[in-house]
């Protein structure tokens, strides 16, 4: 998969740990990421949304 400049730099962030969205985080911008299998999404109960890199999103970052 060809990683565009914002799901390449998405990767690298989670690279350093996962991270928690706000309420209105756009999920549409990372949604080929988490479809192809790159981050794990898990939905909060308070409306956020935990993010967290998987291997393939380790291999992802280094095919760039």
């Amino acid at each position: 998969m060809q990683l565009t400049g914002l799901e390449l730099d998405f990767l690298q962030r989670l690279a350093n740990g996962p991270w928690v969205s706000p309420p209105r985080f756009d999920q549409t911008l990372i949604v080929r990421l988490i479809e192809h299998g790159y981050v794990r999404a898990e939905a909060l109960p308070t409306g956020e949304v935990r993010y967290e890199i998987t291997e393939a999103g380790g291999a992802g970052i280094l095919e760039g």
